[in-house]
């Protein structure tokens, strides 16, 4: 119960001091709203999607201009030729450093195998995928590591064994690669604020440790649920944009490098009562996102999750109609910020 009340305290204080934030810099919130609302119609950041090894769903997107992609990095012959024969058509990708890479397999329980991976397994994984996935040239460093599905072998919790994650990939890279652009963090949470104040705390600890000399660019994850709409208060007085931009500015000026914003998204279905979704919230969420990140000049690149949803009783964050692959209205609105960046 102490530890309870303890966290509870902290987080009270973390929110209380968001409070103030923005109460001292009021007039900055109604500027950033107002660059939002009248922002031009041409964009300098990248519009990209999480992608699938569905082959008539990427054909589709490069088609429409959509070409750089997200994807974990797996070394096997199916997932290899499938990114080269993208890369071929135009693709560009991110390749997702992770559990895949080393051969885990993570599960709502925790890893169910391959689990017990060192750093040597770690460094041997890069290097074959370096060798293995010639065409990419921008890679992250992990998918979530302090999510415990996602857990297992070296990657285990500690910012300093995160740290020498990075460390040992971006040398190995850098030395095959010199071009080749590292990205940190594996999707730092921006909302909710108790998930953000544990995950700060540990990125900090990997930032002070000197991740900055091995990091070209950071990853943040940006997802709102149960809200589906920015300027609902997720808190007294507080937004989810207000959220989402003191979360954003809070790893700004730790790092002082370029953002990509490497998951975003919500559903189109009510996969869970009560939550009031659908395919027209979707895609004014996705407009509004779009829009509220690309307002920020250190934001490069913005990758919605995903465009082929999944099927089943779960959360549908597709783009595309999973059955039938017809577009929704969100990704209508995605073609959008695609065919205006330059």
């Amino acid at each position: 119960m102490q530890k309870l009340l303890i966290g509870l305290t902290s987080l009270t204080i973390f929110i209380l001091l968001i409070v103030v934030y923005f109460y001292l810099n009021q007039n900055n919130i109604v500027v950033q709203q107002h660059l939002v609302e009248n922002i031009p119609k041409n964009f300098s950041q990248s519009f990209c999607v999480n992608a699938d090894l569905n082959k008539t769903a990427m054909d589709f997107a490069l088609k429409s201009g959509l070409t750089c992609f997200r994807t974990d990095i797996a070394l096997n012959n199916k997932t290899e030729n499938f990114v080269e024969n993208i890369t071929k058509n135009g693709g560009t990708y991110l390749g997702i450093l992770d559990y895949q890479t080393v051969g885990a397999q993570p599960s709502a329980n925790g890893c169910t195998s391959g689990c017990n991976w060192t750093l040597n397994t770690w460094n041997a994984s890069v290097y074959n995928a370096l060798k293995d996935y010639p065409e990419v040239n921008s890679w992250e460093i992990y998918n979530e590591p302090l999510v415990g599905e996602f857990m297992s072998g070296y990657e285990n919790g500690s910012a300093f064994d995160y740290f020498n994650m990075i460390k040992s990939a971006y040398t190995i890279i850098k030395k095959e690669e010199p071009n080749s652009t590292i990205v940190c963090f594996g999707g730092a949470e921006l909302f909710p604020l108790n998930d953000v104040q544990i995950e700060y705390s540990f990125y900090k600890q990997v930032w002070d440790y000197g991740a900055n000399k091995y990091c070209d660019a950071i990853s943040i994850h940006a997802y709102s649920l149960p809200y589906y709409n920015l300027s609902q208060y997720a808190y007294q007085n507080i937004t989810v944009k207000q959220a989402f931009n003191f979360t954003l500015m809070l790893y700004e000026n730790l790092t002082n490098k370029p953002v990509w914003i490497t998951e975003t998204g919500i559903p189109s279905n009510n996969w869970v009562q009560g939550l009031n979704l659908s395919e027209q919230k979707q895609s004014l969420f996705l407009n509004q996102e779009m829009l509220f990140f690309s307002s920020y000049s250190f934001v490069k690149k913005i990758y919605w999750y995903t465009l082929l949803g999944g099927t089943g009783a779960g959360a549908d964050f597709g783009l595309l109609n999973s059955s039938t692959l017809i577009p929704k209205p969100a990704w209508n609105a995605l073609e959008y910020f695609v065919t205006s960046s330059h």
